[in-house]
């Protein structure tokens, strides 16, 4: 048998790959320590909240105090909201919502949007509670949509993004995600005064602009979403007639859709609805009395005997467009609706891959206790 003695050269060589190979263990450990330390750093820094959950400013009825049972069975809906849905990012320091998981080729590929991303993050305003986590995580949530920029307005973000990709394609920008993403910075705002990794102001200021330029450059062909609370709430930090110009032009495009459709409200017609409910019971002083009868008779053709299984549209479940009716069925003369939609919200379970269900079911959870606020 021949043995083959190691060289000097051969020794050599052996000795820089182990170098190497020791360098990057060792870069990735420092990596991983500081990722870790700034996850610390904010659990030992804890936010203070201004409105600390519940806060029983919206009750459905006048002077009612939401009922324990139900805010506890929100606070668990919350918690198993998280454990389904919540990622964090590989790079430790962002977070999204699970999507629809596809396959492509031989691997299968992890979505978010950025209509769950908007949801969730006015959800953990809405949740906040004194010393928790809301804060950081609305933070990683913000830096994930920070990350992928839209195709169209670097300052808004890819309304589909694939965050186990390595590079994620540049899309448009969904402009009704826009609105609540806009929303949740406000409510952010007032749950805790500002952010401590991000200018709170500096990417209010940007993302409003953005989003008032997408909304001048092609009115008229964009998709008619009515968003008045959205909108009036957007307005009151950045004031510009535009917003409630905006609000009456989608009201336009929408009335003809609310009077000819019957079955579940498709994804347009009901986030379009969520709206106006949630408009009733958090700015009635606003006023929609000539919008009421017309939304109040599309609710009465939505059938309530049961949840269905099956995806209206692409991303859209039955579940999402139920969740989306309960704000309105609160303020409906008759409360059998609200009733029956509570029973099917509160008993349903949400797809694994259906986060926007799951956000909007939480919502109407929420509603339906009396504790949704917003600033």
């Amino acid at each position: 048998m021949l043995h083959q003695s190691l060289t000097p050269q051969d020794a050599s060589g052996l000795l820089s790959l182990i170098g190497i190979a020791a360098l990057f263990a060792f870069i990735f450990f420092l990596i991983r320590r500081t990722n870790l330390k700034r996850l610390e750093h904010s659990k030992t820094n804890p936010a203070s909240a201004a409105r600390p959950y519940p806060q029983p400013l919206s009750a459905s009825e006048p002077g009612s105090t939401p009922n324990q049972e139900d805010i506890q069975a929100v606070r668990e809906a919350y918690e198993q909201w998280k454990t389904a849905y919540l990622l964090l990012g590989d790079d430790g320091r962002s977070e999204f919502l699970r999507g629809e998981t596809y396959k492509r080729g031989l691997r299968y590929q992890i979505t978010s949007t950025s209509l769950t991303q908007g949801l969730a993050m006015f959800i953990q305003t809405q949740m906040a509670q004194d010393g928790d986590n809301s804060r950081a995580s609305f933070e990683r949530l913000l830096a994930h949509l920070l990350a992928h920029p839209s195709q169209k307005q670097p300052a808004l973000s890819s309304w589909l993004s694939m965050p186990d990709l390595p590079t994620s394609p540049r899309l448009d920008p969904d402009l009704h995600a826009e609105a609540w993403i806009l929303a949740a910075l406000v409510t952010a705002k007032a749950q805790w005064g500002g952010l401590e990794r991000f200018d709170l102001e500096q990417i209010l200021q940007e993302r409003s602009t953005a989003l008032m330029a997408c909304l001048r450059e092609d009115a008229e062909n964009q998709q008619p979403i009515f968003s008045p609370l959205l909108f009036n709430l957007i307005s009151r930090g950045t004031p510009d007639p535009l917003w409630q110009a905006r609000t009456e032009t989608d009201w336009r495009k929408l009335m003809p859709l609310l009077r000819k459709t019957d079955g579940l409200p498709d994804r347009r017609q009901a986030l379009s609805l969520l709206q106006i409910g949630l408009e009733g019971l958090l700015d009635p002083q606003n006023g929609f009395a000539e919008r009421r009868d017309l939304v109040f008779s599309r609710l009465k053709r939505v059938p309530l005997e049961g949840l269905p299984e099956d995806e209206l549209e692409a991303g859209f479940s039955g579940l999402a467009s139920l969740s989306c009716c309960v704000p309105l069925s609160l303020l409906a003369s008759n409360q059998e609706t609200a009733k029956r939609l509570s029973t099917l919200i509160r008993e349903a379970q949400p797809a694994k891959q259906d986060s926007l269900g799951a956000c909007l079911r939480l919502i109407a959870l929420m509603s339906l206790t009396g504790t949704l606020w917003i600033e």
